[in-house]
C-alpha cells in the first residue's frame, strides 16, 4: 500500500513538472512585434499637390510614438491625425491604430521613395511615389476628385503694395464640408476679401464645381519670396454599396493644395522724398469740408466768421489698397500747417477699413477747430499728400484745397456800447403801379379813414387804461424799485459765472461768459477774445486762452483752472474800475461790486 501511494505521488510530480516546463517558455517569450504598413491616396501626383500618407499599426499606439517630421525629413508635413479601433470576433480581439498625415508633394517632378518607416522596432513597407510636373498634371484630371489653382495679379511689386490672389477649388463630387486654408508668406499681411463665388466648369469633358476665393497679399519686406499656395481639407459625398438605402451616401476625406508662387518685392524707390510717407495705392483722395460734414460748400463766396469763433474743418483721406495703419496721420500734417493769426486744434484721427469690389479701402478722418485771433482775411493753406500710383507706377499727389475766410474783428467795448446808427438807405428803383379806376380809389380812401379812426380810438382807450393802472400801483412800484437796485441782474450773472468756475465746468463757464459779454455790450456774437481785448488784462487773457485749449484741443483735457479764471476776472474788473475813476475812457462792462 505504501508502494502504491509513492507511485501515485511520483506520477503527479512528473505531470506537474511537465506542465511547468511546458508553460515556462510561453511566459518568458516576448510579445509579437506589431505589423506596420503605409499607403497613399494618390499616385501619381502633381507637383506641389498634397496627398494623405496612411500609417496602420495592428495594436493601440500613443500619438507620441508617431513623429512624421522626423520620419519624413525630406517632405513637407502639413498636419496629422489619428484614430483607434478595437474589434472582438468569435472571442478573438483585434486592435488597430491609424495615423493620417497630410504631406505636400515635392515641387520637382520625378520618382521619390517613401519608407520604410520604423515604429516600435518594426519596419514598414516602401512606396514609390511618382510626381508629375505642372504640364503633365492635366493627364490626371480624369482620376482626380479635387484640385486647386491660383492666380496672382502681378509677380513683381513694391514693398507694402497690395496684390490680389485668387484661389479656385475644383471638385468632381458634391462637397460635404471643408475649409480653405489661406496662403502663407512670412512678413506679410494676407486677408480674404469679398465672398466666395460658386460656378461650374467642364474640363476635358468632365464637370467640376468651382469655388473661388479672393485674398490680398501685402508684403512688408523686399526681396525674392515664395507664397505658399492655399490648402483645402474637407470631405466629399461618395456612393456606398454597403447601405440598404441607395439614396444615402457616405463621406470621404480629401485634401489638395495649390502650387507655390514666386514673387519679387522691390524696396521703396530711391527717388522717393524721405520726408514723405511711403503710400502705394491704386487711388487716393483727400477732401475738406467746412462746418458739418456733408454740408454743401459754396466755393465762389468767401465765408465770414467772427474773431474768436471756432471754425470747424473736417479732413478725410481715402485710399484703395493700403491698410489703415499705412496712412499718414492727418492730425500731424494739419498741425504743421502755417496759419497766421489763429490757433489750430486737431482731434485724434478716426480710421476705418472696408471692402469694395474685392479691394481694401481705408479711410482716415480728422476734425479740426481753428480759432482766429485777429480780424481780416484768414488763409488755410492747401494740404498735399504724396502717394505712389500702383496703376501708373509713378508718383502722384492728393491735395485738399486752400480755404480763405473773412474774419470780423471784435470791436472794443465803447464802440459796441454806442447806440447802433440806422443803416443808410440806398436808392431803390420801383415799378410805377398801374392806374386804378376812380371808383376803387374813392372806396379805398373811405376804408382807410375808418381804419385810422378805429386805431386812434383803440389807442386812446389803451392809454387811459394803462394810466389808471399806473396810478393804482405807483406806490408799490416805487417800493419795488427801491428793493431791487439796478445792479441786481448783473450780480446774478456774476454769481452764475463764479459758480461755474468753482465747479470747473468749462462748457458752462464759456457759455456764461459769452452771454454776460453779449448782454452788457449788445454784440450779437460775443466771443472770449472780445472780453480779453476789452479788459486788456494779461492774466485774464491767459486764463481765457487756456479755457479754449481745454475746450477745443484734441483728446480728453480736463479743466481745473476755474478758481484762477474767477480771480483773474475779479482783478480785471477792479483794474477797469480804477481806470474809470482816473477819468480814462473805459468799457461799459459792469462793476464787479456795483453799489
Amino acid at each position: 500500500m505504501v508502494v502504491y501511494r509513492s507511485k501515485i505521488f511520483s506520477v503527479l510530480t512528473v505531470m506537474l513538472l511537465a506542465a511547468l516546463l511546458s508553460g515556462q517558455p510561453g511566459i518568458a517569450q516576448p510579445a509579437a512585434a506589431p505589423e506596420v504598413a503605409i499607403s497613399v491616396d494618390k499616385n501619381p501626383i502633381a507637383a506641389n499637390d498634397t496627398f494623405i500618407l496612411t500609417l496602420t499599426v495592428d495594436q493601440l499606439v500613443n500619438d507620441s510614438e508617431w513623429r512624421p517630421q522626423d520620419a519624413l525629413p525630406n517632405l513637407q508635413v502639413l498636419g496629422s491625425s489619428s484614430s483607434r479601433s478595437t474589434q472582438i470576433i468569435n472571442g478573438e480581439t483585434s486592435e488597430q491604430t491609424t495615423f493620417n498625415t497630410i504631406i505636400r508633394a515635392p515641387s520637382d517632378a520625378g520618382n521619390y521613395t517613401i519608407g520604410p518607416i520604423e515604429l516600435l522596432g518594426t519596419r514598414s513597407n516602401s512606396i514609390e511615389l511618382e510626381v508629375l510636373s505642372a504640364a503633365q498634371s492635366d493627364q490626371l484630371l480624369d482620376q482626380r476628385k479635387a484640385f486647386m489653382r491660383v492666380e496672382l495679379a502681378r509677380t513683381e511689386l513694391y514693398v507694402q503694395e497690395q496684390v490680389q490672389l485668387t484661389a479656385k477649388l475644383y471638385l468632381a463630387a458634391n462637397l460635404h464640408s471643408g475649409n480653405i486654408i489661406p496662403p502663407k508668406l512670412e512678413d506679410a499681411d494676407i486677408r480674404q476679401v469679398g465672398r466666395d463665388n460658386e460656378s461650374t466648369e467642364i474640363i476635358n469633358g468632365r464637370k467640376f464645381q468651382v469655388f473661388s476665393r479672393n485674398f490680398v497679399v501685402i508684403p512688408q519686406r523686399s526681396g525674392e519670396q515664395v507664397i505658399r499656395g492655399p490648402l483645402f481639407q474637407g470631405q466629399i459625398n461618395v456612393n456606398s454599396n454597403r447601405t440598404l438605402f441607395p439614396s444615402f451616401s457616405s463621406t470621404e476625406s480629401i485634401t489638395t493644395a495649390a502650387e507655390d508662387l514666386a514673387i519679387t518685392v522691390k524696396p521703396i524707390p530711391a527717388s522717393w522724398p524721405p520726408q514723405s510717407n511711403w503710400l502705394p495705392a491704386e487711388i487716393v483722395t483727400l477732401s475738406l469740408s467746412v462746418g458739418s460734414e456733408g454740408s454743401k460748400q459754396d466755393d465762389t463766396a468767401q465765408q465770414q466768421f467772427t474773431q474768436g469763433e471756432p471754425i470747424n474743418l473736417t479732413y478725410r483721406l481715402t485710399a484703395v489698397g493700403p491698410l489703415p495703419d499705412q496712412l499718414p496721420r492727418l492730425d500731424e500734417l494739419v498741425a504743421s500747417l502755417a496759419i497766421d493769426g489763429a490757433s489750430i486744434y486737431p482731434e485724434a484721427p478716426e480710421s476705418a477699413v472696408n471692402q469694395r469690389n474685392g479691394r481694401m479701402v481705408s479711410q482716415q478722418t480728422v476734425r479740426v477747430a481753428i480759432i482766429p485771433h485777429q480780424g481780416g482775411e484768414l488763409v488755410i493753406p492747401a494740404l498735399p499728400i504724396l502717394w505712389f500710383n500702383t496703376q501708373l507706377r509713378e508718383q502722384d499727389r492728393a491735395t485738399a484745397p486752400a480755404q480763405r475766410f473773412s474774419i470780423v474783428a471784435a470791436s472794443n467795448a465803447s464802440q459796441l456800447a454806442a447806440p447802433a446808427e440806422p443803416p443808410a438807405t440806398s436808392a431803390q428803383t420801383t415799378k410805377e403801379p398801374a392806374p386804378v379806376p376812380t371808383s376803387e380809389v374813392a372806396g379805398t380812401e373811405r376804408l382807410k379813414r375808418w381804419q385810422i379812426l378805429t386805431v386812434v380810438f383803440a389807442a386812446l382807450w389803451l392809454i387811459t387804461l394803462i394810466w389808471m393802472l399806473w396810478l393804482r400801483r405807483a406806490k408799490p412800484s416805487a417800493v419795488t424799485t427801491e428793493a431791487n437796485p439796478e445792479g441786481a441782474g448783473q450780480q446774478q450773472e456774476l454769481r452764475a459765472i463764479k459758480h461755474a468756475c468753482m465747479r470747473d465746468d468749462a462748457a458752462a463757464a464759456e457759455l456764461l461768459l459769452k452771454r454776460w459779454v453779449r448782454a452788457r455790450t449788445g454784440a450779437d456774437n460775443a466771443q472770449l477774445t472780445q472780453l480779453a481785448n476789452t479788459l486788456d488784462h494779461a492774466p485774464l487773457r491767459s486764463q481765457l486762452e487756456h479755457l479754449q485749449r481745454c475746450r477745443f484741443a484734441p483728446g480728453q483735457h480736463e479743466w481745473h483752472e476755474g478758481k484762477a479764471l474767477w480771480r483773474a476776472l475779479q482783478a480785471a474788473l477792479k483794474a477797469a474800475d480804477k481806470k474809470d475813476s482816473s477819468g480814462k475812457p473805459v468799457n461799459d462792462l459792469p462793476d464787479l461790486y456795483p453799489n
